[in-house]
């Protein structure tokens, strides 16, 4: 008797351990936001974290539509050229999109059109500097590659860095003057200094190309690269520029986001999977979690002080397009 009584309290026992943290979810679905009235792609996106507010690039539509995160309501649409990228800076109450040849600077309550900088080239994504007062421009015109700065909140041009092929992602360091962009037609990472407006260095990327997506992490001096030829994350150690490590994810990426509190990488990618990287510690990473999304659901966006995850999913066939917003 006394014996089943023991192994009675042992198989219970199995069903009453702690779940292991690596057994949960990284990620979980907590609201959908449906678009039923939207067609086409999306482009990058941006939060105003202190109202709530989503900004998801609309190409296809040539609009820029703002999205009430507390209702899970499409809240406004600003039309205009097509937009390519969007971001809100809190400092200053703005927001900017590139739009065509346009950096187009908005009033963050209003949305009231403050100037339009016309830079004469394709432009694409946006990162800024808040204590410089610098907005940096992705320019990708064949007679004009660069990163142009802009000053803000007035919307000033004040000159450019000059880039031997077109720029894609780049991230700005907070601590440090430098700004990492991916060059993917040279397969390198170019290293600029922002305060002298110069290249410092190309850091080339071996067996590896077509790189588009970056993020930072600047305390551990690790730089992330989204690849898609082959599907690869590649992390770079930022103080030499040599090769860390990688770990093969999901095709057709074009965002990923670093969350340094979980030490998560989020990727973001088109072949219709969300994949998770977790960071060990600064040289190892592993897969954690790939969750199934939608074909072409490739453009995202985590703001840590909402501690939230977006993912614009397109339509496809008879299913609408919607925004995914996921907890960590």
């Amino acid at each position: 008797m006394k014996i089943k009584l023991l192994l009675s309290t042992a198989i219970l026992s199995c069903f009453l351990l702690p779940v292991s943290a690596q057994d949960q979810p990284a990620l979980i679905l907590s609201k959908t936001i449906p678009l039923p009235d939207f067609q086409g792609g999306f482009n990058h996106l941006s939060v105003d974290a202190g109202h709530r507010r989503l900004f998801v690039t609309a190409p296809a539509s040539k609009t820029l539509e703002i999205i009430d995160l507390n209702s899970g309501k499409l809240w406004r649409s600003l039309p205009g050229e097509k937009p390519a990228a969007a971001l809100f800076a809190p400092e200053f109450n703005q927001l900017y999109v590139t739009r065509g040849q346009k950096v187009c600077l908005y009033d963050g309550t209003n949305f009231n059109l403050l100037a339009s900088v016309d830079l004469k080239c394709g432009l694409d994504e946006l990162q800024y500097d808040p204590k410089a007062g610098r907005l940096y421009v992705g320019c990708m015109t064949s007679n004009q590659t660069a990163i142009a700065i802009i000053s803000i909140p007035d919307g000033s041009p004040k000159g450019i860095i000059k880039l031997p092929a077109k720029p894609k992602g780049f991230v700005v360091e907070k601590n440090g003057s430098r700004i990492f962009a991916n060059l993917p037609g040279l397969q390198q990472i170019a290293v600029l200094d922002r305060e002298k407006q110069v290249l410092l260095a190309a850091w080339p990327l071996k067996d590896v190309s077509a790189n588009y997506p970056i993020a930072l992490d600047e305390s551990n001096h690790r730089l992330f690269v989204g690849c898609r030829r082959p599907a690869q994350l590649v992390v770079l150690d930022t103080l030499t520029g040599a090769p860390v490590t990688g770990v093969p994810i999901s095709g057709d990426t074009d965002d990923l986001s670093y969350d340094a509190a979980h030490n998560r990488v989020y990727i973001a990618s088109g072949e219709g999977f969300l994949d998770v990287i977790e960071q060990l510690d600064a040289n190892h990473y592993r897969l954690r979690e790939r969750i199934q999304t939608r074909e072409g659901a490739r453009n995202s966006v985590f703001p840590p002080t909402l501690n939230e995850f977006y993912l614009a999913v397109p339509p496809y066939g008879k299913q609408p397009a919607e925004i995914r917003v996921f907890d960590p």
